[in-house]
């Protein structure tokens, strides 16, 4: 390659700039689905837990292993819960089993989120939630609430990330390279 082409000049200097703004917006983006603004964390019980959710949308059932929890076991998959609104409004709750497209979060304190099911929220406002049968999750786990993450979304945002850390990384080498040849 001739990096003493002037095209070059300008072509590994904007790469560098695009490539590390797009950068730094995919790692916000991917910081919002791995930490969620809405998170519910709570005990598995036999008893109603409510909650507020502050927006509409679709929700998933979590939920939390502790770290180093190597054997986790996959009796919390077959956990059934029930959910209506403070109005008595029983809202359908899906359970995904041990689905293949389900995305699983893993925080910085090493706790594991693995979705159980899935519910839509069509407006805010406050509900509860009871585990049918909390006897199938272990005591030292939590469960969740948080906003579904589609695997369909997370895929291109992992391809962006990729493709913006070539182009950063990529630039700032062919613009050290075009320095370095000019001295």
């Amino acid at each position: 390659m001739n990096f003493s082409n002037p095209v070059v000049f300008v072509l590994a200097p904007a790469s560098l700039l695009l490539g590390s703004y797009l950068l730094v917006r995919c790692i916000r983006l991917a910081k919002r689905m791995i930490f969620p603004a809405v998170k519910i964390r709570f005990a598995a019980s036999a008893e109603p837990f409510a909650f507020h959710l502050p927006q509409a949308g679709r929700y998933v059932v979590n939920v939390v292993i502790p770290p180093m929890k190597f054997l986790i076991g996959v009796a919390h998959f077959r956990a059934r819960f029930a959910i209506s609104t403070a109005a008595a409004q029983p809202l359908t709750y899906r359970s995904y089993g041990r689905s293949l497209f389900t995305v699983d979060r893993t925080d910085m304190a090493g706790k594991r989120s693995t979705p159980l099911g899935g519910f839509d929220c069509a407006q805010a406002g406050d509900f509860t939630i009871t585990c049918l049968n909390p006897e199938t999750i272990r005591d030292d786990y939590q469960l969740e609430i948080a906003p579904l993450v589609p695997l369909l979304k997370l895929v291109p945002l992992v391809l962006a990330t990729l493709v913006a850390a070539h182009m950063a990384i990529g630039g700032l080498v062919v613009s050290l390279i075009c320095l370095g040849g000019q001295a």
